[in-house]
């Protein structure tokens, strides 16, 4: 890993992934693997309960300074600022969110059995 620190004043053209947050170990900081109700660290083998992760920032994005194009990532909390709140914080906003708005398919499809189809 790179270890110097650069200052760099640019225009964000776009997102490079439009996953930006991740379940996290909580040692090693790695991507870990959730399966079920547990969780794995493939990198330092830690493992926990899948409902207890962390979650972490990943953004990457593709910026312009000058002339020039970059790729830059950025990890952690010093995101925690920009964003307002923690990943794990964000993380169970958007669980909740999408909890409320998704129907199961079994109800959508007897919704539209029990209304009246228009005649083509």
């Amino acid at each position: 890993m790179n270890t110097r620190r650069k200052f760099l004043l640019a225009s964000v053209l776009a997102l490079q992934n439009s996953s930006f947050i991740y379940p996290s170990c909580q040692k090693c900081f790695s991507r870990i693997i959730l399966v079920s109700k547990r969780s794995n660290c493939p990198k330092c083998g830690c493992t926990g309960e899948s409902g207890n992760a962390n979650y972490r920032y990943k953004l990457s994005l593709k910026v312009a300074e000058s002339n020039k194009l970059f790729v830059i990532t950025v990890f952690g909390s010093c995101l925690d600022t920009f964003f307002g709140l923690t990943a794990t914080g964000l993380h169970r906003i958007l669980k909740a969110t999408l909890d409320k708005v998704q129907m199961p398919v079994t109800s959508y499809s007897n919704a539209l059995t029990t209304k009246e189809k228009p005649e083509h």
